[in-house]
Order: C-alpha cells, then sequence, then structure tokens
C-alpha cells in the first residue's frame, strides 16, 4: 500500500479511479471535467484530495497532506468505505440495470433483433437477478 495515489486524467476520465478508492491511501485526484457515474457522490476533502487540473498546487497539497496525517487517513478511510459501499460488481451491475432501464424508456421505435443476436427479455432478467433495488434512481446525465 501506498500513502499517496495520483489520480490523473488521459483522454478520458482515469478508469482506475475505483481502485485507488478502495485501496487505503489517500487519493489525490486531478479536478477535471470528465466524470464517471458515481463522481458526483464523492466529495472533495471527504473522499479525496483534490487538485488543479494543471497540477499546479500538486506539491503544495501534497506537503499539506504530509502536515495533517491524521485528516489524510480519515480522507483515505472515508474513500476505502465509499468504494465498499457503492463500487462493487453488484453495484455497478446496480447502476447499469438503471440506465438501461431509463434508456429504454426513451426508445422511440420497437427494437428490433436481426438475424445472429439473442433477445433478453425482462422475465428472464428479473427472474435471474431479481429487481434492481439501489439508490441510484436514474443515471445522472450520461443519456
Amino acid at each position: 500500500m501506498y500513502k499517496y495515489q495520483l489520480s490523473v486524467d488521459g483522454t478520458v476520465a482515469a478508469y482506475r479511479l475505483p481502485f485507488l478508492l478502495a485501496g487505503g491511501s489517500l487519493v489525490v485526484k486531478q479536478k477535471s471535467d470528465y466524470y464517471e457515474h458515481f463522481y458526483n457522490e464523492l466529495k472533495p476533502g471527504v473522499h479525496y484530495l483534490e487538485v488543479a487540473h494543471d497540477l499546479s498546487d500538486l506539491v503544495e497539497k501534497l506537503e499539506w497532506a504530509k502536515a495533517h496525517d491524521a485528516e489524510a487517513r480519515r480522507m483515505a478511510e472515508a474513500s476505502r468505505r465509499f468504494a465498499q459501499q457503492n463500487l462493487m460488481p453488484l453495484d455497478i451491475y446496480c447502476y447499469h440495470a438503471v440506465a438501461f432501464k431509463e434508456w429504454a424508456t426513451r426508445l422511440r421505435s420497437p427494437v428490433r433483433v436481426r438475424e445472429g443476436m439473442e433477445p433478453v427479455t425482462a422475465p428472464d432478467h428479473d427472474r435471474r437477478f431479481g429487481d434492481c433495488e439501489c439508490h441510484r434512481s436514474r443515471p445522472r446525465d450520461e443519456l
């Protein structure tokens, strides 16, 4: 385990953020316009230490973390708890179920099953997995 983990975007949001949050280290996350479905539930200063998009304050923020070790540890623990409570495989499945259900309400024409495709009907889904009852009532604005 490392004391600090840096999350910096590339051409998209840094996809490894859930793993960093779960790791028990203080996550130092770049301020970004990119987001994943769970970002609006994260709070800077609670779940991670935010740095400027251009990383101009990175050294200053790391010096702060070093001088405020107890607060940094609290953030690391909060991010680990957040990941355990919100980013486990069932949570990700639930998010996708809610997103697809919302997407289905926006279809303007019936779905056609083409040659080589296999239909997946709602009753089979419900029997295998049950209804998804999670706190995500609607995707943020991915749709």
